[in-house]
C-alpha cells in the first residue's frame, strides 16, 4: 500500500458511542451510498470530509478484493473502527480479512485479530442531513462481544453474537426515551422518526503486516434468513482485472472475455462498476513502481461501447472519480474537481451524449 501522505483527523462528525456514559446519547453522521449506511473513524489517504479516497469504507460493499478499507491513524490501528447499518434478523457475519487483493498485499499490511462488536440504536428525524451524510442520535446497547479473526484472505462468517429479541427491545425503548427527550422538537413533524440498529466493529489487536502498519479489511456483509446481503448488487456480467494480462478483462458468459483495456506497461485496479454494468472507473498505475510514492490516475469507461472517456467530457477540472449512484438513466457519477476545488456530480446520460 502506497505511504499515508494525511491522517483524517475528522473525517465527518464521529462521536463513539462506547466512550459515553451508559444511556448518554451521541451524535453521528452516516454515509449513505446506495441505501448503505456506513461510518470509518479514519481512512488512509482521506484528504477531507468531502473527499471519498481509494481505501474508504463503502470499498467494503463493493464485492470486489481489489478494494479495501483501510484506517488512516498513523499507528497500527488499534481502536479504528467502522460502524454499519445491520441487516434486520441478521444471523451470520460475513468478514473479509485485511486487503486480499494477493498473497503479497495480504501479509505486507496488518490484519485484525480480536475486534470488539457493539450495537448503537440510531435514530434520525426526517430532514435532519448533512452535506457528509445522515444525522443519527445513537444510544450504545449495555452488552458488547469480542471476536478473533482468522489470519486468512478468505472470507470468514461470524454467528451474530447478539440475541435479536433483545435487539428489538432495547430499540424500542431508545425510541421511547428519544421521544420523551425531544418532544417539542418532533412536535409538528408528520413523519415518524428513522430507527435503525448500528454494528460497531473496533480493532483491539491485529496481525502485524511485514512492511505496512495500515490495518485493513476488504469486505463485510450480512446473511439473514432469506440469504446473503440481500442489497447486494448482482450482475450477469463480470468486469475483472487480469494481473498476468495486464487488462481488464469483460465476460458476458457467451463466449471468450472481451478486453476492455491492456497496457503492460500499467497495472489497473477497478473503483466501481454501474448498476447495469455499462460504465467502470478504474485507477492506472506504472506497472514497474519503486518505493516512492506515485500518483494514481482515474480513468471512466463505458464498457457497452469498449470506450475510454476522456476526462474533458467529465469536467475541465476532473480529478479523483469516487464513484456511481443511481440506476439506468438517473445514474450518477461521483467525482472531485480539482479546478473548483470541491466534490461534483454528472448524469452519465449527458456524458453519452458527448459519444454520439
Amino acid at each position: 500500500m502506497v505511504e499515508k501522505f494525511g491522517y483524517l483527523a475528522v473525517l465527518i462528525s464521529f462521536l463513539t458511542s462506547c466512550s459515553a456514559p451508559p444511556g448518554a446519547w451521541e451524535e453521528m453522521v452516516l454515509r449513505d451510498d446506495d441505501e448503505r449506511l456506513y461510518l470509518s473513524s479514519s481512512e488512509l489517504e482521506n484528504r477531507g470530509p468531502y473527499v471519498r479516497g481509494p481505501y474508504g469504507a463503502r470499498n467494503l460493499f463493493d464485492g470486489n478484493i481489489k478494494t479495501c478499507w483501510s484506517e488512516g491513524a498513523k499507528s497500527d490501528g488499534i481502536g479504528e473502527s467502522i460502524c454499519v447499518a445491520l441487516e434486520k434478523e441478521t444471523k451470520n457475519i460475513i468478514l473479509q480479512n485485511g486487503y486480499a487483493k494477493n498473497t503479497e498485499v495480504f501479509i505486507a499490511n496488518n490484519r485484525v485479530k480480536e475486534a470488539e462488536l457493539s450495537i448503537l440504536a440510531g435514530i434520525n428525524i426526517p430532514g435532519e442531513v448533512t452535506e457528509t451524510g445522515v444525522l443519527f442520535n445513537t444510544l450504545q446497547y449495555k452488552k458488547t462481544k469480542t471476536i478473533i479473526l482468522e489470519d486468512s484472505p478468505e472470507p470468514q462468517t461470524i454467528a451474530f453474537p447478539f440475541k435479536w429479541r433483545s435487539l428489538v427491545k432495547f430499540r424500542t425503548a431508545a425510541i421511547r426515551s428519544f421521544r420523551k427527550l425531544h418532544r417539542k422538537k418532533l412536535t409538528g413533524i408528520k413523519q415518524s422518526p428513522q430507527a435503525v440498529l448500528i454494528l460497531q466493529l473496533k480493532i483491539l489487536s491485529i496481525y502485524k503486516g511485514t512492511k505496512y502498519d495500515d490495518t485493513c479489511i476488504t469486505s463485510i456483509s450480512f446473511q439473514n434468513k432469506t440469504g446473503p446481503d440481500s442489497k447486494k448488487h448482482k450482475t450477469q456480467v463480470k468486469i475483472y482485472v487480469n494481473k498476468s494480462q495486464n487488462a481488464i478483462l469483460i465476460n458476458t458468459g457467451s463466449g471468450e472475455p472481451q478486453t476492455l483495456v491492456r497496457d503492460p506497461k500499467s497495472i489497473f485496479q477497478i473503483v466501481d462498476v454501474s448498476k447495469d454494468s455499462n460504465w467502470l472507473i478504474a485507477i492506472h498505475m506504472p506497472a514497474n513502481i519503486s518505493h516512492t510514492r506515485v500518483e494514481t490516475d482515474y480513468h471512466l469507461y463505458n464498457v457497452a461501447l469498449r470506450e475510454k472517456i476522456p476526462s474533458s467530457f467529465i469536467s475541465e477540472g476532473a480529478g479523483e472519480l469516487y464513484g456511481f449512484k443511481g440506476v439506468n438513466e438517473n445514474t450518477i457519477l461521483m467525482y472531485a474537481d480539482n479546478k473548483k476545488m470541491k466534490d461534483e456530480k454528472i448524469l452519465l446520460s449527458k456524458i453519452y451524449d458527448k459519444l454520439k
